[in-house]
């Protein structure tokens, strides 16, 4: 990851740009602009409400997603309590398997959450090096271990 300034892009920015560009939008129709299946785009959905990135709401049956403006502002204030948030590519994946989100899908939003969290998981391990009394001249090869199994 290190060195790496190539920006990833998964089916979760596509869609995150296409509700930021309409301001509100039905599934159906995101799914459509996507070229995607309106179950598939439903899932990220709703994964999405959950972090708090959209908000949804039904005129009749049909579900509308909008930008969770709340959710939006408050991303720099969520970074910074990171170590609350921390969960493991395991915790990550069984609660996008739990929305339905395809399975083809799920690595690549993982390496966009790893590639948004970098700064802060390296500021938990180095917090929690530290706490562990490793000697500071360990902490960076520890570091660039950990970062080869990410």
């Amino acid at each position: 990851m290190p060195g790496n300034d190539t920006i990833l892009r998964t089916i979760a920015d596509e869609l995150l740009e296409l509700v930021k560009k309409s301001r509100k939008i039905s599934v159906e129709e995101a799914a459509k602009k996507l070229k995607m299946p309106a179950a598939s785009v439903q899932a990220l959905v709703d994964f999405l409400v959950e972090e708090k990135v959209f908000g949804i709401e039904y005129k009749f049956t049909t579900p509308y997603v909008y930008l969770y403006k709340e959710g939006i502002k408050n991303a720099k204030a969520r970074e910074k309590s990171f170590a609350k948030d921390l969960i493991t590519k395991e915790q990550f994946y069984e609660k996008a398997k739990e929305k339905n989100v395809p399975h083809e899908h799920i690595e690549g939003m993982w390496r966009k959450y790893l590639q948004q969290n970098l700064a802060g998981i390296r500021e938990e391990f180095l917090r929690k090096a530290r706490e562990k009394k490793t000697p500071e001249n360990k902490i960076e090869e520890l570091w660039k271990r950990y970062l080869s199994y990410l």
